[in-house]
């Protein structure tokens, strides 16, 4: 766990908050991307719009206050590169890849002749789930877990780097994705969506709290890549 208490570690780099900027650019590409497709006759695309891009700008808050709260800064030269993206993003392909054998060889054992609702056309899917991603994880840890840490740290605890809090937080945060998106085919499924998504997002606090928002973050986009992306670019090109 990296813990300082000097100032310069309490603050966002310069360099954190530009690439913060640049996602909120990102979501507004995307958006944009999406109008103009759309209006040159895309039919079924999904909008990535300005509440979502309003959300991840509210994140910058996280990103303030993360330092403050025990967490690594977006950049923290602390964190070697392979913890921060190298292995969060392999972690986050293991999970696309058991959604992918689940789904074919058990929801859907037949050929997929089209592309299905957590699909969207390539290149355009690489817009969409990427600001996707940051969105989801804006809004189930960047924002609500160092806010949190650092309100009640103030006001109850007077530490607002306790690791009680951040391990209470990680796990109730955690459950939030996994009741919201559970699949209720059969009751196997049921525990297989919840297991994996209750795992995948405790593991993303953890990275969070260890190696900064960019290496939870990293897991989702590894996830995402197989499980949204690659596999609705195979199903476009075999049909």
């Amino acid at each position: 766990m990296i813990q300082t208490e000097s100032h310069t570690a309490l603050i966002p780099g310069r360099n954190s908050l530009l690439i913060y900027a640049g996602f909120v650019g990102l979501g507004l590409l995307t958006w944009l991307t999406g109008l103009y497709l759309t209006g040159q006759g895309a039919a079924g695309l999904r909008i990535f719009g300005p509440e979502e891009i309003g959300l991840i700008v509210i994140g910058g808050a996280g990103v303030w206050l993360a330092p403050r709260t025990g967490f690594p800064d977006l950049l923290d030269a602390r964190v070697p590169d392979s913890q921060r993206f190298l292995f969060p993003f392999l972690i986050g392909l293991g999970f696309g890849a058991a959604d992918i054998a689940v789904f074919t060889l058990v929801m859907h054992p037949a050929p997929v002749t089209g592309l299905m609702p957590f699909m969207q056309p390539f290149p355009y899917s690489l817009l969409l789930y990427g600001s996707g991603a940051l969105y989801t994880d804006t809004l189930y840890r960047l924002i609500p877990i160092p806010v949190l840490m650092w309100g009640a740290g103030n006001l109850l605890l007077k530490d607002t780097r306790n690791e009680h809090l951040f391990r209470g937080l990680a796990l109730l945060t955690s459950l939030i994705e996994p009741i919201d998106q559970l699949i209720t085919d059969t009751p196997e499924l049921a525990l297989y969506s919840f297991m994996t998504g209750y795992a995948m997002n405790l593991l993303q606090a953890l990275y969070f709290r260890q190696s900064g928002f960019l290496a939870g973050l990293m897991i989702r986009l590894g996830h995402y890549t197989l499980w949204h992306i690659l596999f609705g670019l195979w199903v476009e090109l075999l049909n």
